[in-house]
């Protein structure tokens, strides 16, 4: 069976999206592994499968023109029930798939990406601060201080990409900074900037009481007044312009600062603190994998509209490849 579904991208902003830009759709499938994307524009497209929750499927595929200002972009959602997943233009999350990482093509579909599952010692560009303890399982690495005095700890990237040093990067991973084990301490942190505790914005859990902190440049802390759990999901931390700062778990925004303290991205860092005496031990941060992708215009991503699909046997108005 071969079911087509029109897909129109409305863009209702007054700037258009990048190119190269990686657009959101969530919608139910028929065939997970059968799926593939085109567009009379550009053809083929690559596309990758976060996860199906409750049926629904979340999905990020790329699109290489730029939609207009206030403008429109077509596509089409192919499924094939005799179609395998090919791991090229589609694609799933490292964890989704029965051998880890087999169809994994997000270096495809976002401008940096990497997994930390199944490695041995730290991905290229990666470096460890000293006392940091790290532990490389099978889908994760598990990052935690490894001494008991005073001080950050973690892993960091250095140098990020030229092309990421732009405050309209948004940053994302998928784990956990929060363990239910312990409290009263900081968990893990996301920061961008040089790599000093001081300055940067920070991502941090656990926290006496336990929920998440923003960090400015002064060191001073902001709560978010969210409640973390052990469960896995999303964070993303986005800068909107130079002093506009939004933190969000699994897209819902948790956080947000229009006096934030502008930075220029030179380092990414994932990290847990000792704060002895004041802040016990500290919990370690878990990191499935980690992306980069294109904020969209003024923070509004691309309305996704669909049409009337239509069945292999029927008559098929658009020519597809």
């Amino acid at each position: 069976m071969r079911i087509v579904t029109p897909i129109t991208l409305s863009n209702n902003q007054s700037q258009p999206t990048p190119a190269n830009f990686q657009q959101l759709i969530q919608t139910t499938i028929q065939y997970p592994n059968g799926v593939r994307f085109w567009s009379p524009t550009d053809g083929w497209l690559y596309a990758w499968l976060e996860n199906i929750s409750n049926g629904t499927a979340t999905i990020w595929v790329k699109i290489p023109s730029f939609i207009p200002a206030n403008g429109t972009y077509q596509l089409y959602m192919i499924q094939d029930s005799t179609l395998p997943m090919d791991g090229v233009y589609w694609g799933e999350a490292p964890q989704l798939s029965p051998t880890y990482g087999e169809y994994d093509n997000g270096n495809e579909i976002f401008p940096y990406y990497q997994r930390f599952g199944g490695l041995s010692s730290l991905p290229p560009n990666w470096s460890s601060v000293s006392g940091t303890g790290l532990t490389f399982a099978s889908t994760y690495i598990e990052i935690e201080a490894n001494q008991t005095t005073d001080g950050w700890y973690g892993i960091y990237l250095n140098p990020i990409p030229s092309s990421l040093a732009s405050t309209t990067t948004v940053w994302e991973f998928y784990g956990n900074i929060y363990n239910t084990a312990q409290t009263n301490n900081y968990a893990g942190t996301m920061q961008t900037s040089v790599f000093n505790a001081n300055y940067g914005y920070t991502f941090a859990g656990g926290y006496n009481p336990d929920i998440i902190h923003f960090v400015n440049a002064n060191n001073q802390f902001y709560s978010t007044n969210y409640a973390d759990t052990n469960n896995n999901k999303i964070y993303t931390m986005q800068m909107s312009s130079a002093t506009s700062l939004q933190m969000l778990v699994n897209y819902t925004q948790i956080y947000s600062t229009t006096s934030a303290t502008p930075v220029t991205l030179s380092y990414f860092q994932f990290g847990t603190s000792n704060g002895l005496p004041n802040y016990g031990i500290a919990n370690p941060i878990y990191v499935y994998w980690l992306r980069t992708r294109a904020y969209p215009p003024n923070g509004v991503m691309p309305t996704a509209s669909f049409g009337a699909s239509q069945y292999s046997g029927e008559l098929i108005t658009v020519t597809v490849p």
